[in-house]
This record gives C-alpha cells, structure tokens and sequence, in this order.
C-alpha cells in the first residue's frame, strides 16, 4: 500500500449514512449517485436506513467496506425504445427511436425475437441479450464500449433498454448486510438474460443478479447476510472466484433463475438461507462445470431451506470436489436433493414432496439423485409423491442410516422464512432411514445420466441401515449394478 492510498483510507470516516449524500428514499427519486458517492467515500459502515432507494446503475461497494441495508433498494423501471436500424455485427453504435431516457454510463442490452429461448422447455424468456455500457449519446445514437457479435433487428421486435443489478463486490473484505431488502422490479424489466455484446456467453451475472461477487480475481472474506433479495431477472446471490466468504440468514424468492449459484469457489459457507419460489429455476446451484479447475472444492451448505423451485432444491452439478450438505430442508422443488459431484457428503439432509410448477416437460423420477462419485450420505429423510425416493446411478457410494423417523404429519413451512425446526423436533434420532408416502420405488440402483450426460453404471454401493416403508417397491437393484451390499435394511408397508 503507497503512501497515498494509505493517506486516503486514514482520512474515510468510520461510518457514513446515505443521507448525508442527498438520498431521498421516496421510491421516485434516482438515488443512484448518492448510494455510490456514499460507498466512494471509503467510509468502514455504509448506512442505508428505511425508506426505498431508487436506482439505475449497479452499485459498487469498496474493499473493506460494510453496506446495511435497513431500507429498500429498488431497481428503477427499465427505459426501452424500439432499434431504428439493423445493428450489423461489429457495429459499436446502436440507432434507437428514442434515446432520451437514456444516460451516459448506463449498462444496456439488446434484444429480439431471434435470441434463443433460455433452456427450452417451458421457458419464454430469451437469452444472450447483448449487454454493453453507453459510453456516448449523439441524438438517437448510442455509442457503446463493444461492438456486437451478432445481428439485431427493428423487423424481429428487436429493442435496447437498461438493465442492471443492486450490487457487485469486486473486492475483498466487503460486508452486505441488515434487515432490508434489494428489489430487482422484475415486471418492470427486460425479460432476457443478458450476455456479453462481443462474446457468445449466455450470462452477465452482475447485469441482472441482486449481488454479484466477482472481480478481475480471487476475492475472499465476503459476507452476505440477514438480507432479503426478491424479483430479480436473473439469480438472487451469484458467487464467483469467491473464498472464504459466507452467504447466510438471506431470504431470496421470487427471482427468475438460481437463488443461490456458485461457480469457481472454494471454502466457502452456505448456511441458514431461504430460497423459494424462483420463477423458473432453481434453490441453490452449484452449475455442471466441463473443466474441474474452474469447479467448487470445499463448500459447506447446510442448515438451508429451498421450498417450491421448478428445477432443483438443492443441486451439486459434476465438477466440484468436497461439497459437504447437513441439515437442510428441501421440500416441494421439481428434484428436492441432486449430488452429480465427488468427494461430497450429505448429513441429515429432508427432502420432501414435489411441483407441479416444473418448468419441463416431464416431471422429474427421483426425490433424491445420487449420481456422483465416493459420496457418503447419511441421516437423508425423503418422502412424499415421487416414482423413485433415492435413485442411485453413481459410483462408491454410502447410504446409511441414523436418520428421522415415519413423519407422522408433513413438515409445514408454510411461512416463508420460518424457523427452522431442530431435526428431534420431528422425532428424529432412532438411528432409521424412512423413504415413505406413495412412493413406487423405496431405493433404486439402476443406470443413469452422468452431469456429462453419458450414461454410467453403478458401482461399489453400500446401502446399510435402512427403513423403507410405503413404498410398492422398497429397494431395487438393476441387473447392470455392480458390487452392491446391502445390510440391516428392513421393508415394511
């Protein structure tokens, strides 16, 4: 550290309130530049207290800095207007009906209906809107700080307008936190995932994410705590080349893809959070990634509640290594509990019920898909209307008790941010594994889908300690599995 910027930081006050920077808190005011001078002072505390926060930019905290959020910080209705012209591949300068709602400075995509549809199935929603910031505005014209890749056009609806995120931390030691809560106005935004305007990727994380971690490196001791996010168009939390760094006691619900997504983290914690009701997707992601050098090692996730998510509760996609689950409640998602990584445990994990909100076509087979390699799962309860409670399709895999109990009522999480309920409060503790409800198959080991999507045969499973009840069929073992031993494990009807 120079003598300059040592100067700097003894000068920044230990704590500064927004409103000391002209924020006003009305819902209609662009508190944007004042949210940003106050972070830009280099004060250690960052006050936002109640009232809602309008902006239009993302908000940039620094290193070191502590963000309380005790008010609202609401995204600003998304200017549009219609493209004038074609934007041909590598132009930098967009013509648009009109530009007057737009500012200098402001991040933008681009859209038409020729974009792809994001992941298929049920989905509307396009992706790969072309995002670049406005570095010039002449009349109509916008110039940007990319060129685009591809072609957009006026004859395929095509259209620029503003789109944004609450928060990006790009460095280290920063600190999110109090009671209130980051509104990302999704009915009031453009409907698509942006991407970058040069580069064929699918997601710019901090373009429309409630918090994004990500810098030009590692960034470690992040905390991102106590919030709630809502009504994001893409994830609620999104981690990035992140250590060291904690994400707990957050509420995130109604956002359109991840609540929670991880990717290229290493020991960190996911803990106490609530995750519900994302609009497509999924609770909390670690995505399937290609290269293990880019995947997650030594990630804690436990103690979390994801209710009522189309795609996956609780999803560790192939990549990751030493991804450790424990006590968390997974109940209504389209898959509850998933577990494609290696090296990986789960400890007293629930999974319970299923959607009719899934965003495929087909309904998903498993309550809980154990497809990974040398996993130890233990104290796992799944239960509820499933054709299968735990499908395993991995290799060197232990199941074993020490688990709940028969549930003799479902568990009720019907307030969102509920207490969570200590696992004995359920009559938990007889050292039993149940997988019970109208279930066609208690336990199966048959052949499945790898992350990678080749099909893999199971091997080396160790099944002991179990109790199947009201199932049609309580274990079943493929004729292609191979070394399967199974001990103490009782069916009852």
């Amino acid at each position: 550290m120079n003598e300059q910027t040592t100067d700097r930081k003894n000068k920044a006050p230990a704590e500064v309130c927004v409103s000391e920077f002209g924020a006003v808190g009305d819902g209609c005011t662009d508190d944007t530049a004042a949210l940003q001078l106050a972070m830009d002072s280099g004060a250690q505390r960052v006050v936002i207290p109640s009232g809602c926060y309008s902006i239009r930019r993302v908000l940039r905290p620094v290193a070191g800095q502590c963000v309380e959020i005790n008010g609202v910080i609401k995204l600003a209705d998304a200017e549009r207007s219609p493209l004038a012209r074609d934007v041909r591949s590598g132009d930098a300068t967009v013509w648009v009906q009109d530009a007057s709602g737009f500012q200098v400075g402001d991040t933008v995509s681009i859209h038409d209906d020729n974009l792809p549809i994001q992941g298929g199935g049920r989905k509307v929603r396009r992706e790969r809107a072309g995002h670049a910031t406005v570095v010039a505005i002449d009349g109509n014209a916008l110039r940007l700080d990319r060129a685009a890749l591809r072609e957009f056009s006026p004859a395929a609806n095509g259209l620029v307008a503003r789109q944004n995120g609450a928060i990006w931390i790009r460095h280290s030691g920063v600190r999110v936190c109090g009671t209130g809560v980051l509104d990302g106005n999704w009915s009031n935004q453009l409907n698509a995932a942006p991407g970058f305007l040069d580069v064929d990727l699918s997601e710019v994380f901090e373009a429309a994410s409630g918090i994004t971690v990500r810098g030009e490196s590692w960034i470690e001791n992040v905390t991102i705590e106590g919030i709630t996010i809502e009504n994001f168009t893409l994830h609620g939390v999104s981690l990035n080349r992140a250590e060291l760094s904690t994400v707990r006691n957050v509420t995130v619900r109604g956002v359109h893809d991840k609540s929670i997504k991880l990717w290229n983290c290493r020991d960190c914690r996911i803990a106490g959070n609530t995750c519900f009701d994302s609009i497509f997707e999924d609770g909390i992601m670690l995505h399937q990634i290609a290269n293990p050098a880019e995947g997650c090692h030594r990630i804690f996730i436990e103690g979390n509640l994801c209710r009522n998510n189309p795609r996956f509760g609780i999803h560790v996609g192939d990549g990751h290594r030493e991804i450790h689950l424990a006590n968390n409640l997974c109940i209504e998602n389209g898959l509850n509990l998933s577990i494609y990584a290696h090296h990986c445990t789960s400890t007293g994990d629930v999974a319970s019920g299923t959607t009719d909100r899934l965003f495929l076509a087909t309904v998903y087979r498993p309550n809980v898909l154990l497809a990974g390699r040398h996993l130890s799962v233990s104290n796992l309860s799944a239960h509820g209307t499933r054709f299968i409670g735990v499908e395993i399709c991995g290799q060197e895999i232990q199941l074993s008790g020490g688990l709940v109990g028969t549930m003799q009522e479902p568990v009720s999480c019907d307030e969102p941010g509920a207490k969570r309920p200590a696992l004995n409060e359920w009559g938990c503790g007889s050292g039993e594994f149940f997988v019970d409800g109208d279930c066609r198959i208690g336990v199966a080991v048959v052949p499945g889908l790898t992350g990678k999507g080749k099909v893999n045969t199971p091997a080396g499973i160790d099944i002991s300690g179990l109790n199947i009840c009201g199932c049609r069929v309580g274990l079943q073992i493929g004729a292609e599995a191979q070394r399967v031993e199974t001990q103490n494990v009782r069916v009852t009807d």
